[in-house]
């Protein structure tokens, strides 16, 4: 959807922005202070005007999206909403909330409900995790079961 080369891209930024307002809003129930992203430069100037996000790195390539380059972004998200004036998208999330009960049990994914599937040969392979094994969050951080 997001890589769509058809000519007209305006039938993507409504898909595109409820996107970002499930993502700003997960964050939010969740306790983020920041979302970071990668998208290529050409599209940085969008996410920075639309939603606040800055530049976080300098453009890097990256063999997972053919060798092009992508530019990391930083959104500092109760910062960002706190301010007077909101960007466009931004805007659009903190005036379209979502509950903290469309979250509930949504992404977070128990190490026996993983064993055996496809998410869990991926990250065994890709990344060396045992999604079997329970992860101990350190001292003084907050659990989160293993995300997907």
């Amino acid at each position: 959807m997001l890589a769509d080369r058809r000519q007209s891209a305006s039938r993507g930024v409504g898909a595109l922005f409820s996107m970002m307002r499930w993502a700003i809003h997960y964050g939010l129930h969740t306790d983020l202070t920041d979302i970071v992203i990668g998208v290529h430069p050409r599209h940085a100037d969008f996410y920075i005007r639309c939603y606040g996000f800055e530049k976080f790195a300098p453009p890097t390539s990256y063999a997972l999206v053919r060798n092009n380059p992508v530019v990391l972004l930083r959104l500092r998200l109760l910062e960002a909403l706190a301010k007077p004036e909101l960007p466009r998208g931004l805007a659009d999330a903190r005036d379209n909330p979502l509950p903290g009960s469309a979250f509930s049990h949504r992404f977070a994914f128990e190490p026996e409900q993983l064993r055996g599937s496809l998410i869990a040969g991926l990250l065994k392979a890709r990344y060396c995790i045992d999604p079997g094994q329970q992860i101990e969050p350190a001292a003084g951080q907050r659990s989160m079961a293993l995300q997907a």
